[in-house]
């Protein structure tokens, strides 16, 4: 079983205070660990509200450049692959999330003797309903403990 690699040992000072990484997954391709950085981004934000009027996925895409530009310089120090995971509040992943979800899939597809497009599905339901129910959850939760101080 591989060590647990600790974010912030042996690196410059421009990257000990930074965090690449929500998901660390080791032997991810060609060997590296894959530092998965997960976002939601809203199609309203201003950093974003351009690139949302192109098309599906845009501002996804947008937000994944962004991930690079701040994550890529330490994910390489550390030998890792940055790769940025967004979802748009309505709905569209971005291209790498896909992809990354596409290996994933086949990855478990093979080792659960399933076909990749039932386990391709299964991964997204799951976490699209991650991403709606984990929100509703903590506003219900804030809804009533506000209610409960008054």
């Amino acid at each position: 079983m591989p060590s647990p690699v600790e974010a912030g040992n042996d690196l410059t000072a421009d990257h000990s205070h930074t965090r690449p990484a929500d998901v660390l997954l080791t032997n991810w391709a060609t060997g590296k660990t894959a530092a998965f950085d997960i976002s939601v981004t809203s199609l309203l934000n201003t950093l974003t509200l351009l690139e949302a009027g192109v098309a599906a996925g845009s501002a996804a895409q947008a937000t994944e450049t962004r991930k690079h530009m701040a994550n890529d310089a330490k994910c390489n120090e550390l030998g890792w692959l940055c790769v940025p995971l967004v979802a748009e509040t309505y709905g569209a992943w971005g291209k790498e999330a896909m992809e990354a979800f596409s290996q994933l899939a086949s990855r478990l597809a093979t080792h659960t003797c399933r076909l990749k497009s039932a386990v391709t599905f299964e991964l997204y339901s799951r976490l699209n309903l991650h991403l709606v129910v984990k929100p509703l959850a903590r506003s219900s939760w804030m809804a009533c403990s506000s209610s409960s101080m008054s």
